[in-house]
């Protein structure tokens, strides 16, 4: 059972930043109405891996539900890095100094770049050839009519997906800093990792396009690379301090 103190803590914590909890909830949204404005701009971008081929709708909303996704799509996009700012500045105020910096100054706009490299490299190189292997296998038999509110559902759900994916890094830096895993560990299962990111992206590229596969790949096996010889390097520099206490 919560006690009553924590229940006040908690309440004074809440008010405390109220202005601020507010305009990260409302942020979104804001950007969103405004990103509202480009969505016809933004749909044609999405559609370009059908080549050609129309979407339809079957509702007189699903137009307008389009682009309402699509708005809130790009609004999340773009509030993430400012949302993550507010909310490690919060957590982050007892922290010392140096730490702070680090957090702001490196690890939010790393993060903020790996999911966006994350979405353009979905959105250029994965997109692309799974919507060109999932129309191919019915083709032989149905005719594909894609219905434009899935479709943009499809899209944004893989290429949010896939900018997650690329926050690898800095999952597992966390995950080494809590002792839950350490570099050597990382480098006796090499094989195994590389294996189980090939898997993966074959479940999100289904393509027989070896050349492809090899591709989508990449990327994801150098930010693992990274993220071992990361973590390394601060297990090196906790060394150094260890010696230096003593």
């Amino acid at each position: 059972m919560i006690s009553s103190d924590k229940i006040i803590q908690a309440a004074r914590w809440l008010d405390k930043y109220r202005k601020k909890i507010i305009f990260m909830l409302l942020l979104p949204v804001i950007v969103s109405c405004g990103t509202y404005a480009f969505s016809d701009y933004i749909i044609e971008v999405l559609v370009k891996p059908l080549k050609g081929m129309n979407l339809f709708f079957l509702t007189p909303m699903d137009g307008i539900m389009a682009k309402v996704k699509i708005a809130i799509f790009t609004g999340i996009i773009l509030t993430i890095p400012i949302i993550a700012y507010i909310v490690v500045s919060l957590a982050a105020s007892k922290l010392h100094k140096k730490t702070k910096r680090i957090i702001r100054f490196v690890i939010i706009p790393f993060a903020t770049f790996s999911f966006l490299g994350g979405v353009l490299f979905g959105y250029k190189f994965v997109i692309p050839s799974t919507i060109e292997f999932l129309i191919s296998c019915g083709n032989d038999f149905m005719s594909a009519t894609l219905r434009g509110s899935d479709y943009f559902s499809f899209i944004t759900l893989l290429l949010i997906s896939i900018g997650l994916v690329f926050e690898l890094p800095l999952v597992l830096v966390a995950l080494s800093r809590t002792g839950f895993l350490t570099s050597r560990m990382l480098m006796k299962r090499r094989k195994i990792a590389i294996i189980l990111i090939i898997v993966f992206v074959a479940l999100i590229t289904p393509t027989p396009d070896i050349f492809t596969l090899m591709i989508v790949s990449l990327p994801m096996i150098i930010l693992f690379e990274t993220s071992i010889w990361w973590i390394f390097l601060l297990e090196k520099g906790d060394r150094k301090v260890i010696r230096g206490g003593i």
